[in-house]
């Protein structure tokens, strides 16, 4: 190998045969000082091993002769050589002599440079320890490791994730002050949103809602809608449906606040929230739910104001009237009317009549008359016993509480309902009464729901927010029937359009409709591909050619102009999946319930009185499960489903019977809160970490990686991470337990279409057992192959499929409603 060239050797040497010396310009076009200076340090780098490789393919490109290729090889080598000759290292031989030697030699033997140090005095070493600070024993490898093990991110990016920590830390307690404050109410009042008061003086009084150059942004400045518009016919009813934190509850929140402008002023608007935390009064469910119409109420208080006023006018008083019609008071009022003609209260007391009939045309419109019926068949139908109904709304736990608010939403029947999330804390057969009614909702509806059967029930239009104008395709096939999400409601995909579409029909029809339009979108945009293709292999090809240089030039002109009519690029994104680790083979029995018996309370603690076997929440129970067992268990709250699972995972203990379980056997348990077990100032891998203590770091940081939580979101705390990050950490609990068999209580609540389309496949993949309760009609029907009903204390197997248990279902709710509303009648007569 050639010793390293001086640079600026070899440049003299090609000057001298490329330049001219004159003129300093090239002797060939082209090669001037600044090439000579390029080909120069080319041949520095490189070295002189390939000289003629080098330099002919690179001047035969600036047609110079071959005499002059060279002449130009010659000198650099020769360059080379007297590089070489000054390079030449002198060596001591043993005699002493002094010997020149060209270049490096190899060595006979290994020589140990440390020899020399080796020989140096007790004071040397001693001064060399201490200034090596190794005088207190200190080993001289530990400066090294420290430095291996210590962190390798500067200062200057250790306080930028301090600064970006301390603000997602404030942002997360300045939202939850704000939801809890947003929460507060008044005690004794039913916990549902508050309710503007409409002005019925504004607008035409028309029904429909129609509002252009709508401009909506989240709450992190975020836009939502961007010169959008909302259409909104009276009677029907839309789904809304997209990924967590998007802005579904932002838009609704707005609306309902009509912090839209030009919103129609003369509409009744609610919207019904996911959570309400607003702790219970001592006043019953039933009035609780009566109370919350506002205009009701307001309007019944008007018009006693007005009948005593109207009563002690004019002398004589009408009389108690309080159970008397509508027809029969204004009647009475009408004949006072006469009498007092002539004096001087005659006009006042003619504008109280007048404002009183009114009053009683908006009472009867708003059903007055039977709003106690109407309360106790909503209530009724959303598994409220006549108990219940006249109990205190604070010995009701949160989700009874948030069944309250959903009831008087549907009590006050505003124009505009918005529901978010309403079946979140209701049990199948409220999921299945709430559809039937809703179906003859009387006004206009607005949905937002994960659950795609309830959506197709009870739907009849699809919103469609793309806030971008194309999709998102990275994959090799695409199907909206499977994964619809990235072409759907609320596209989170980049900031575009910021548009709402609207379409007619269920969800399952929005499906087909978007999915034939992302197809024709790819037909489009590929047509468009493939003749641009076609017209620039010709321009490619014909370039040069001087007889076509008109066509040439104006396949350009028609490129240009196709590039900017050119339709949005079809892309998707690929589809998030992931997988639950299969078990090793067990033997039976894995788990096993014979004659199992339990209650709560089988003896009542103040009286010593055993309570009667048949009233006990689980009777005599035979229940197995295999590893390929897919278990779905129904029944109403309160039945007994999740005493039944917490038996099952040995979280309480039989009073009578026996429950047998593989000795092996790992148990997975997955629900709703799932997400909420972790420490949210703890990262992903800490949390992961601390929940299973024999995992190693770097381990549990790849298995996190397979569900998408990789990198800086692995390690920052889990605050900063969204819902559906969240709901990712959760899934890879449960994965990492690999366990036999997976018991799951409610768990689709709080996740969007995406997570529950990814829980779904690794279940359907899973070779191990399951037992699911749930009130998702598509996780159950998608999920289990059997079906198993929890009431009145017997768990026994349903012999049909899902279909036939939802009517029957509808009809043993409906004889409830009609006998719990037949009881009411007769108390209160």
């Amino acid at each position: 190998m050639m010793a390293a060239l001086d640079e600026e050797a070899l440049r003299e040497a090609l000057a001298s045969i490329l330049l001219n010396d004159t003129r300093g310009d090239g002797i060939v076009d082209g090669i001037d000082g600044d090439i000579v200076t390029y080909l120069a340090g080319m041949l520095h780098e490189g070295g002189l091993d390939d000289v003629e490789g080098s330099i002919v393919p690179f001047l035969e490109g600036y047609g110079c002769s071959d005499e002059l290729i060279q002449q130009a090889c010659t000198a650099v080598l020769s360059c080379g050589k007297d590089s070489n000759q000054s390079t030449n290292i002198a060596t001591i031989t043993k005699n002493g002599i002094i010997e020149s030697n060209p270049g490096a030699i190899r060595l006979n033997k290994i020589v140990s440079m440390s020899s020399t140090l080796s020989e140096q005095t007790s004071a040397e070493l001693d001064q060399n320890r201490f200034l090596w600070g190794q005088d207190n024993k200190i080993s001289a490898m530990t400066n090294a490791q420290r430095d291996a093990h210590g962190s390798t991110v500067s200062a200057k990016d250790k306080r930028r994730a301090r600064k970006e920590l301390e603000s997602a830390r404030k942002e997360y307690e300045a939202k939850m002050a704000m939801l809890a404050k947003e929460e507060e109410g008044e005690a004794g009042k039913a916990s549902v949103s508050h309710m503007v008061l409409p002005d019925y003086r504004s607008g035409r009084n028309e029904k429909d809602i129609h509002v252009r150059n709508v401009s909506i942004s989240l709450d992190n400045g975020t836009p939502l809608l961007d010169d959008g518009e909302l259409k909104f016919a009276h009677r029907r009813r839309y789904g809304l449906v997209g990924k967590n934190g998007v802005g579904k509850t932002t838009l609704l929140k707005a609306i309902a606040a009509f912090e839209v402008e030009g919103m129609p002023r003369h509409h009744r608007i609610l919207h019904v929230r996911q959570e309400i935390r607003a702790a219970g009064g001592d006043i019953s469910v039933l009035k609780a739910v009566m109370d919350a119409d506002v205009e009701r109420n307001t309007l019944l208080e008007e018009e006693k104001t007005l009948i005593t006023r109207l009563e002690g006018e004019g002398g004589t008083q009408i009389g108690d009237v309080s159970g008397a019609s509508v027809k029969a008071k204004l009647e009475k009022l009408k004949s006072r009317s006469k009498e007092v003609n002539g004096n001087e209260g005659d006009t006042l007391f003619n504008a109280d009549l007048k404002r009183l009939d009114e009053i009683y045309e908006r009472l009867q419109i708003l059903g007055s008359d039977s709003a106690e019926s109407r309360a106790s068949t909503i209530l009724s139908g959303l598994q409220f016993t006549l108990a219940m109904q006249n109990g205190p709304t604070s010995a009701l736990s949160g989700g009874w509480r948030m069944r309250v608010a959903l009831a008087a939403a549907l009590f006050i029947e505003p124009d505009l309902l918005m529901l978010d999330e309403p079946t979140n804390h209701l049990d199948l057969e409220a999921v299945l009464w709430l559809e039937s009614y809703l179906q003859s909702y009387r006004h206009t509806l607005i949905v937002v729901s994960h659950d795609r059967s309830f959506l197709n029930e009870v739907c009849t239009d699809t919103v469609c927010h793309c806030i971008s104008s194309g999709y998102n395709y990275t994959g090799d096939s695409y199907s909206s029937q499977t994964h619809p999400e990235y072409c759907m409601f609320y596209c989170q995909i980049e900031f575009r359009s910021r548009k709402l579409t609207y379409y007619k029909g269920d969800y399952d029809t929005y499906v087909k409709t978007s999915d034939e339009m992302v197809k024709n979108s790819m037909r489009v945009y590929q047509a468009y591909q493939d003749k641009r293709a076609h017209m620039m292999e010709f321009i490619d090809k014909f370039r040069a050619s001087a007889n076509r240089a008109k066509l040439v030039q104006s396949r350009i002109k028609t490129v240009e102009k196709m590039d900017l009519e050119a339709p949005e690029p079809v892309t998707i994104e690929p589809l998030w999946r992931f997988s639950i680790p299969n078990p090793e083979p067990l033997g039976r029995p894995i788990i096993s319930i014979d004659d199992v018996w339990f209650d709560y309370t089988p003896v009542d603690v103040t009286t010593c009185i055993k309570k009667p076997k048949e009233d006990w929440i689980l009777q005599k129970v035979n229940f197995g499960v295999d590893l390929d067992s897919r278990i779905g268990i129904l029944g109403p709250n309160g039945a007994g489903k999740s005493t039944l699972l917490n038996l099952i995972m040995d979280r309480l203990t039989p009073i009578k019977g026996s429950i047998s379980r593989n000795g092996n056997l790992r148990i997975g348990h997955f629900t709703q809160h799932s997400a909420d077990k972790f420490d949210l100032q703890l990262s992903a891998v800490e949390n992961m970490l601390n929940l299973f203590a024999d995992a190693e770091d770097q381990a549990m940081r790849s298995f996190l990686g397979r569900f998408q939580i990789q990198g800086t979101d692995a390690l920052k705390p889990m605050l900063m991470l969204s819902g559906g990050q969240k709901s990712r950490v959760a899934f890879a609990s449960l994965a990492y337990q690999k366990p036999h068999v997976i018991v799951m209580d409610e768990p689709t609540n709080h996740l969007d279409m995406e997570s529950i389309d990814a829980l779904v496949e690794a279940v359907k993949d899973f070779k191990g057992g399951l037992i699911v309760v749930s009130h998702d009609q598509f996780f159950i029907t998608n999920t289990c192959s059997e079906l198993w009903v929890v009431g009145g204390g017997i768990v026994s197997r349903f012999r049909g499929d899902f279909n036939e248990y939802k009517k029957e279902t509808l009809e043993r709710t409906a004889k409830r409603v009609a006998d719990s509303v037949k009881s009411l009648s007769q108390i209160n007569s």
